[in-house]
């Protein structure tokens, strides 16, 4: 009897000592485990520590192109501002030229109506004086004979 129980106790003594390797091996196991999720975390945080890097400078990057469009749109404000009064100084010069032509205009048809009138009175003093060389050149041949 004391020979079987200490059979049972060896059997027991076996069975926990691979219980116990058993569970070391597991242990093990989950340390291996948990290194490896630390060395995964490590890289994840670097890899964390640069997104956050280049979040920063493209926020800074995307700061600066905001400004430069203001300054871009600013500048292009002011000269659609400048281009449309000078379009309002060449429509007021271009009425005013316009009026003036029209001036113009009316004067060259009086100047003309003029040289016409001229014109027929020049001709009709030179049919006069043909009268009137006709007339001496009769008279002339007239005397003469």
């Amino acid at each position: 009897m004391a020979e079987r129980n200490e059979d049972h106790h060896l059997q027991v003594l076996k069975e926990s000592e691979v219980l116990l390797q058993a569970k070391r091996a597991e242990l093990e196991k989950l340390k291996s485990q948990v290194t490896s999720q630390q060395q995964e975390m490590a890289v994840l945080d670097r890899q964390l520590g640069h997104k956050k890097e280049e979040l920063h400078l493209l926020q800074g990057s995307m700061v600066q192109a905001k400004a430069d469009l203001q300054e871009a749109l600013r500048l292009g404000e002011t000269e659609v501002t400048e281009k449309c009064n000078h379009i309002r100084e060449v429509k007021s010069l271009l009425e005013e030229l316009s009026f003036q032509k029209g001036e113009l205009n009316v004067q060259i048809s009086e100047r003309k109506t003029q040289l016409t009138l001229i014109k027929q009175e020049i001709e009709k003093e030179e049919e006069n004086l043909q009268v009137v060389l006709r007339q001496m050149s009769k008279h002339k041949t007239a005397f003469l004979q």
